[in-house]
């Protein structure tokens, strides 16, 4: 049988004999024995939990009720251990909610995942990479709104790259954004359901969308992107 997640020898060597730990005073605390400790939990996590979540996934996967996607039962609980282990945000700031792990450590650990359950651990990445686009582009007070509850796992997120009618053609898209006091709104367009709001309480959504005042339109070459939340 195909070996499915990373071989731990190989992780090791990689970790340890190639690489190195990484020697800066901010990644003191990661020494071999917690780095080690670290990159079993992620492993026993990734065959106890995420790979057993493979095999539903492919034989079940996500059903359309009423509007709504819902992403197979095994899923939630694994999403749940996943968040209360704190992986969402392994190599982040813990002034916003990581855990301040070298890059190389947190790269280990996703390797058992991804290799668990790639499309489980689609969830992850569209979370966290919405999370980053709000620590890029953000202002003070939407980062505290925002950052903690995605890397906790209690809000989701996900990316709504196009429309039924556009496809990759930039200048076909019709939802629109109108700005307001707080924040741009959509204020119409297709709206879209994602799975990931089966599993938290809300689902900050990164849209690509055209300005709603046609001046500021950009050339069709490209659009700007907008997050919008279905909190409220």
């Amino acid at each position: 049988m195909a070996q499915l997640i990373a071989d731990r020898r190989d992780v090791d060597f990689v970790l340890h004999e190639q690489i190195g730990l990484v020697d800066h005073e901010i990644f003191a605390e990661f020494n071999k024995k917690t780095v080690d400790l670290i990159v079993s939990e992620a492993r026993n996590l990734a065959i106890k939990e995420i790979l057993p979540t493979f095999k539903e996934g492919d034989e079940q996967g996500c059903t359309l009720e009423n509007g709504k996607v819902t992403v197979p039962e095994s899923f939630k609980r694994a999403w749940r251990l996943f968040c209360e282990g704190e992986w969402l945000a392994m190599c982040d700031d813990p002034e916003v909610g990581g855990q301040g792990m070298p890059r190389t450590v947190g790269t280990a650990a996703l390797e058992y995942m991804v290799g668990a359950n790639s499309a489980f651990m689609l969830y992850y990445g569209m979370t966290h990479g919405a999370a980053k686009l709000v620590e890029a582009f953000g202002d003070d007070t939407q980062k505290r709104l925002y950052m903690k509850n995605m890397f906790s796992g209690k809000w989701g997120g996900t990316m709504l790259l196009t429309e039924p009618e556009a496809g990759s053609d930039v200048g076909a898209l019709t939802t629109t954004a109108e700005k307001t006091r707080t924040a741009p709104m959509p204020s119409k367009g297709p709206r879209f359901s994602s799975p990931q709001e089966s599993m938290t309480c809300a689902t900050i959504s990164s849209t690509r969308c055209l300005p709603g005042s046609r001046e500021l339109r950009p050339a069709q070459k490209a659009s700007p992107c907008s997050w919008f939340p279905n909190i409220w």
